[in-house]
């Protein structure tokens, strides 16, 4: 009889693949409401992990695509800058004309490439990917998820998630907006 061996996956690239299959980016910092005691995972959340209010999460962004929407500017440009730990991506100047991303450059001072896949979403698709990250980290076992808006139109300033668990620091994702100009 031979033996059989067993493999496993780490839980980093699991948590990769969840990612991958389900669209939504994984991404860590930033503010947002948390509500309960500390919980655990099976494999352990980080001491004194709060896990997020996903109803209050999922109610800030209807609220701010509500705002968004009631004054949507056909053609604006914002600054994008991204983070898919371990890596900083450039700057990134998008410009959206008639509602579709036509341009993308890196922002003033930074150097580098443009990752278009990454940077060149129009802010309703910035809100879509939102949408979805929030229904996946809602069934991760120690999601962290951050977002803000803009008072005035409500397009989103921030959004990260990621995990709080035990595990390395990998996997985390987070976007910051800014500059954003109606033209």
């Amino acid at each position: 009889m031979t033996p059989s061996v067993r493999r496993t996956v780490p839980r980093v690239l699991l948590t990769g693949l969840l990612a991958a299959v389900t669209g939504a980016a994984l991404a860590g910092g930033g503010s947002g409401p948390q509500t309960g005691a500390p919980t655990t995972a099976p494999f352990g959340c980080r001491a004194g992990y709060v896990r997020p209010d996903f109803k209050a999460l999922n109610a800030q962004l209807t609220q701010a695509r509500a705002l968004w929407a009631s004054q949507r500017p056909a053609n604006y440009t914002y600054d994008v800058n991204q983070i898919a730990a371990p890596v900083l991506f450039p700057g990134t100047r998008v410009t959206v004309s008639g509602g579709r991303v036509t341009r993308t450059a890196l922002a003033p001072g930074q150097e580098g490439t443009v990752n278009p896949a990454l940077s060149a979403r129009t802010m309703d698709a910035r809100f879509d990917e939102m949408a979805a990250t929030l229904k996946a980290q809602a069934k991760a076992p120690c999601p962290i998820v951050r977002q803000t808006f803009d008072p005035a139109y409500g397009y989103p300033t921030r959004f990260a998630s990621g995990l709080g668990d035990e595990g390395i620091m990998d996997g985390f994702g987070e976007w910051n907006i800014s500059n954003f100009t109606v033209n």
